[in-house]
């Protein structure tokens, strides 16, 4: 397997590099970041290549130098409140079409999209792949299942194994900074009182460590289609903060309904994650030991920072 990580300095795509590189069978393995991006992560084995995906061009270039057989696309934007509704989404939607159809036609073997849990209709809260509606509310979800559109439909037609990743809240180290984990950890490890709203909603938590494994396994499997990654297992975002407030010895800080609910925030956001385990794939952090090793981790930095 000579393998492409797309957006591979990102939350992702950072953990899956080890990943990768601890799997037998993979013989090459190729990551793009975007030039002037930061320090990359450290690889014993990866090649990298610095380059603008969305500039004309690039993907084709990339493709004819590497000729990859498999191919994990984990590159969009994701800056933090803003990638929502972005006009961005259209030009990696561009793309990213792009790089299915060089991909294609340089006769690739499997793509793996990493995808959203945003291209499916909220207001059903349980997330279940081929039954609950696909109806994306944003221009993020709406540019993301178009793309899942096309990437099936040219599979299909092209004889090309693929597979659409639907991340639910991964958290772990080198989360965008502006979420909700990395926010409460910072303030306990500062001392300072974290505000958060009556935290009564229920969503679907995944550690870094474990959704990198699950995208592992969905590229090494032969499934098709949708596939949730996704622990199952609904968690209330109060249960989250309180278990943070414990960890940092500071539970006096966490202030639940010092701010107000979210006007329209779904109540529930679940993936149904019977589909990706079928692979043999599990969690292998619980949601104590996983949110532990966070804080320790958002408590470093703020140490290497001088805070």
């Amino acid at each position: 397997m000579r393998v492409v990580v797309t957006g591979a300095r990102g939350f992702i795509g950072r953990h899956l590099l080890a990943r990768l590189e601890a799997t037998a069978g993979v013989t090459d393995i190729h990551a793009t970041h975007s030039p002037g991006s930061g320090a990359l992560p450290p690889t014993a084995r990866t090649t990298w290549h610095g380059l603008d995906l969305t500039a004309p061009g690039a993907a084709a270039a990339l493709i004819a130098e590497v000729r990859p057989t498999h191919l994990i696309h984990a590159a969009w934007i994701t800056a933090h409140n803003d990638y929502w509704e972005s006009p961005a989404n259209l030009r990696w939607l561009a793309a990213s079409c792009d790089l299915l159809q060089a991909f294609l036609a340089g006769g690739g073997q499997r793509f793996v999209q990493i995808g959203t849990a945003a291209e499916y209709d909220w207001s059903c809260g349980y997330m279940v792949e081929g039954v609950t509606p696909e109806r994306p509310s944003t221009l993020y979800g709406v540019a993301k299942k178009s793309f899942h559109d096309v990437l099936h439909t040219a599979a299909v037609k092209a004889g090309c194994s693929a597979a659409t990743g639907r991340v639910f809240f991964g958290y772990g180290p080198f989360e965008n900074a502006g979420r909700l984990i990395p926010y409460a950890c910072r303030q306990l490890a500062r001392g300072e009182p974290a505000a958060f709203s009556s935290g009564s909603a229920w969503r679907d938590f995944l550690y870094i460590d474990d959704l990198a494994d699950a995208v592992n396994a969905l590229l090494q499997s032969s499934l098709q289609g949708a596939v949730n990654l996704s622990s199952g297992d609904p968690v209330r975002l109060a249960e989250i903060v309180t278990r943070l407030g414990e960890i940092s010895g500071r539970p006096e800080l966490v202030q639940l309904g010092a701010r107000p609910d979210r006007a329209g925030d779904p109540p529930m956001l679940v993936g149904d994650s019977t589909r990706i385990r079928s692979t043999g794939w599990r969690p292998a952090h619980d949601l104590r030991s996983g949110l532990a090793s966070t804080y320790r981790w958002w408590a470093a930095q703020g140490s290497a920072d001088g805070r």
